[in-house]
């Protein structure tokens, strides 16, 4: 059967970039094969695999992979509109440039370039490294959740340190760079599949390379100054839709606590009570009291990020390494364990690090003022 499409292999969102192609070529990155001016004319002849290669998609149209021609790396793209999205650009550009670029501490993701959009004046391309989502390959044991919560409270706490708020610090914005997780590479659409779209991508533990975690998406970031007192912001609805301060009501509220109440939530539904579980997951009970801190109804009686960070590291202090070595997710108990029973005993035997090295962040106690800065929502002046 024929395909009737103008341009097979895209889709209606994909042929923007199919129009953009030409520019990113002349600033050095390039799109799949897909978006070659030939490619209609052999796509009838692409086998199965091929054209469900092909027929891979993103969610988002402002979403896009390449490569950069002088290495060969691979990158992602986004569009961002100044007008939807007026604080992005800045606020990831700042986070990539000195002092913070490179500094230990800062896990937002760089910017490699910043380009015009040739479809829309009012609209930037930037230009990222290709990384994963921090989910997938699942967590294979407690030492790997807790390698990966310590880079992401200590990258929110980088950003609160900066007087900024992510305000969408949840699941799809958390990614890891997969760079030695995914030796063979993989698809850069559909990540599990390998490169070739035939069979999945193949991995290592995190355990074998300690992957690092970053923080993406300022789409609705925000950077305060202290001078001002408290932020009175308001209630923009990201990815998580559950916090308390968002529910009904109308008035602005401080970001920062809502930051803290996405972390907590997310380790809550995800790590803690995977798949709606109506019991904790044992291994993770440990984290109960700490994200029932996090997750309070009355946003101003949640900690502050430094003081998570403190408890967080209380509380992983006392494990010893059989519990570290133990499965991380519900599904290495119950879907496949054998692996992972026999790995966490050859570990175990063969004192094999349950965590990478670890120093703690600087947490600096707060004055009252700035405490309250972190904390409560400023009272909005009268009429």
């Amino acid at each position: 059967m024929m395909d009737s499409r103008p341009h097979p292999g895209l889709s209606v969102t994909e042929l923007p970039w199919l129009r953009r192609r030409h520019a990113l070529l002349q600033h050095g990155y390039r799109l799949r094969p897909k978006f070659d001016p030939d490619f209609a004319s052999r796509y009838p002849a692409l086998d199965k695999t091929a054209k469900a290669e092909c027929d891979a998609m993103y969610f988002r149209s402002s979403i896009m992979d390449a490569v950069r021609i002088s290495d060969e790396t691979k990158v992602q793209l986004k569009v961002v509109s100044s007008k939807t999205h007026p604080h992005e650009v800045e606020i990831a550009q700042l986070f990539s440039t000195p002092p913070h670029f490179g500094h230990p501490r800062n896990h937002c993701i760089s910017i490699i370039d910043v380009l015009s959009d040739p479809e829309d004046p009012d609209a930037q391309i930037i230009v990222m490294p290709k990384l994963v989502s921090f989910r997938e390959p699942g967590f294979e044991t407690i030492g790997e959740v807790i390698a990966c919560w310590r880079q992401i409270f200590e990258g929110i706490h980088y950003m609160h340190e900066n007087f900024v708020a992510h305000r969408d610090c949840g699941v799809n914005n958390i990614m890891q760079d997969p760079a030695m997780l995914y030796p063979d590479g993989f698809h850069p659409v559909r990540t599990w599949m390998a490169a070739s779209y035939k069979g999945f991508a193949r991995y290592i533990t995190r355990t074998e390379c300690w992957p690092r975690y970053y923080i993406i998406d300022f789409g609705l970031s925000r950077r305060y100054n202290p001078a001002d007192g408290p932020p009175a912001e308001d209630i923009i609805l990201g990815g998580d839709k559950s916090p308390p301060e968002h529910a009904g009501r109308v008035e602005a509220c401080n970001p920062f606590p809502t930051d803290i109440y996405f972390l907590g939530n997310l380790l809550k539904q995800r790590f803690i009570y995977p798949k709606d579980a109506s019991w904790p997951f044992r291994p993770l009970s440990f984290l109960k009291p700490l994200v029932k801190e996090m997750t309070q109804k009355e946003p101003s009686l949640r900690p502050t990020i430094g003081e998570v960070i403190q408890q967080f590291d209380k509380l992983t202090s006392k494990l010893g390494t059989w519990h570290l070595h133990a499965p991380g997710q519900r599904e290495y108990d119950f879907g496949r364990p054998a692996p992972q029973r026999f790995r966490r005993i050859k570990n175990t035997f063969n004192k094999v690090p349950a965590l990478p090295p670890y120093t703690p962040p600087p947490i600096v106690p707060l004055s009252p003022e700035m405490r309250a800065f972190y904390t409560q929502t400023r009272k909005s002046e009268p009429q």
